[in-house]
């Protein structure tokens, strides 16, 4: 998933940009459209009231659309945004008690599932072995095992070429192969 699709799924659909005059939407406070400025100051911007938040959920959400307006979200600003984030996380003295709370949060739902790991290996290989067997046709395709055959100029068919035009019975290409053809 790429950056614009994960800041799309967080904060909302993005539309096709639009060239009209800056406006204040009166509903929501929000504004919609603005003058073009750098990734680097959008996001400079966006980190300092993350970082100075003290008020969460409505008024914090206002505030930051309206540094980074729909129409404005690019690959470069998601950068700047979580390198700025990054530094909230390794600087934990200098943020505001929103952002506090959310690491706080944070922090204590990932050392519970570390534990939890910890706690129950089994569980977890099992789960494992669950996601592996969901990508692995995913996998078999990106190698070239294909449902005609190796596909052409993949690592399958470079594999292929080693065997000289015979492959035998049960090796290990004839397996991925086989499932490159039956399993989707």
């Amino acid at each position: 998933m790429d950056c614009s699709r994960l800041f799309e799924r967080f904060f909302g659909q993005l539309s096709q940009p639009q060239q009209q005059p800056a406006f204040m939407e009166k509903q929501l406070g929000v504004i919609t459209d603005q003058p073009v400025r750098s990734a680097q100051d959008a996001a400079s911007e966006f980190i300092d009231i993350l970082r100075t938040a003290e008020k969460g959920a409505m008024d914090l959400e206002r505030r930051l659309k309206n540094i980074v307006t729909v129409n404005s979200w690019t690959e470069e600003l998601a950068k700047y945004i979580l390198q700025g984030v990054e530094a909230l996380v390794r600087h934990r003295d200098t943020i505001g008690q929103i952002v506090r709370g959310a690491m706080d949060k944070s922090t204590d739902a990932a050392e519970s599932i570390f534990e939890f790991a910890k706690d129950h290996p089994v569980f977890v290989t099992i789960i494992a072995i669950g996601i592996l067997i969901i990508i692995a046709p995913w996998v078999l395709e990106a190698l070239g095992f294909g449902e005609l055959g190796p596909v052409a100029d993949t690592f399958a068919s470079w594999w292929q070429a080693r065997y000289v035009g015979y492959v035998p019975k049960g090796s290990l290409f004839s397996f991925f192969q086989r499932l490159g053809m039956v399993w989707k």
